[in-house]
């Protein structure tokens, strides 16, 4: 975009009249209700008393559409969110009840140590985590 067109934009926009910002009780969309007692969008006004769409009403109109939609999407994916940070914060209670603590890991240790099992690899191994989890803890 041109710094002249940019401009322009800018000075149209400094000059309207920001009116009361509003949601169409028929379309539940954003409008500006210039008058104050709007209740419908412009779209909306226009469908319901028959008038003519004109092209500039057309695109308006599939922005509002498309908006609509996003909001949807949004709605939905706030909802999603929620859920999955709820399950999340319940994880993490859960988790946090079955930590290993140090006195945990000792004792653990003495119960699988391999002089314990005939040198068995699996003790062997089993210890060698614990023991990696203790000096991590």
């Amino acid at each position: 975009m041109s710094i002249r067109l940019r401009e322009a934009r800018q000075k149209v926009l400094s000059e309207l009249d920001p009116g009361i910002e509003r949601e169409c009780t028929a379309c539940m969309t954003p409008f500006v209700a210039v008058k104050g007692f709007e209740r419908l969008c412009p779209i909306c006004f226009k469908i319901d008393r028959g008038y003519d769409l004109y092209v500039g009403d057309k695109a308006l109109l599939r922005l509002q559409e498309k908006y609509r939609s996003a909001r949807e999407r949004n709605d939905d994916l706030e909802s999603r969110y929620k859920r999955v940070r709820s399950k999340a914060k319940e994880l993490m209670q859960s988790a946090s009840n079955s930590v290993l603590t140090q006195e945990r890991i000792t004792q653990l240790i003495r119960l699988c140590h391999p002089d314990r099992h005939g040198n068995s690899p699996a003790a062997t191994d089993v210890t060698q985590w614990l023991l990696s989890m203790r000096r991590k803890g």
